[in-house]
């Protein structure tokens, strides 16, 4: 009786395992066109950083914008048509940018030495949104 017990409720576990559904393919676009939106807000932020920013509004935007572009790249391997390649150079170019500014600059200096990058950075996310068809 021990051992029906034992196969049955192991019988229904497999079972309600199989029956959670898998992510779509639309499941998972949504994901990156979400993380996609939200790297979007994260470089707004560091790109209106300005003489009345400090330095940690400043490393506090760039740490989200690499949060956010990590889960980018998290999502967009989950997404066989993602093209974030030009994201990928972007977000390297901007990091490289980052690292360059000298630490005695003011809050004005780092963000007009970076705003190229930044630039390059929502425009290779716009590019990359159209693609998925975002919304």
């Amino acid at each position: 009786m021990k051992s029906f017990r034992f196969f049955l409720a192991t019988g229904l576990l497999l079972l309600a395992a199989s029956c959670t559904s898998q992510p779509t393919t639309a499941d998972k676009k949504a994901e990156l066109c979400s993380n996609l939106a939200t790297l979007n807000t994260s470089i707004a932020t560091l790109r209106s950083m300005g003489p009345n920013s400090s330095v940690g509004d400043f490393r506090k935007a760039q740490d989200n914008v690499k949060d956010a572009y990590n889960a980018v790249k998290k999502s967009a391997e989950a997404v066989q048509d993602a093209k974030v390649a030009d994201l990928d150079q972007a977000y390297a170019e901007l990091e490289k940018a980052i690292r360059r500014v000298p630490n005695n600059a003011t809050m004005q200096q780092a963000a007009q030495s970076i705003q190229p990058q930044v630039v390059a950075v929502q425009t290779a996310q716009d590019q990359a949104r159209s693609g998925l068809s975002c919304q």
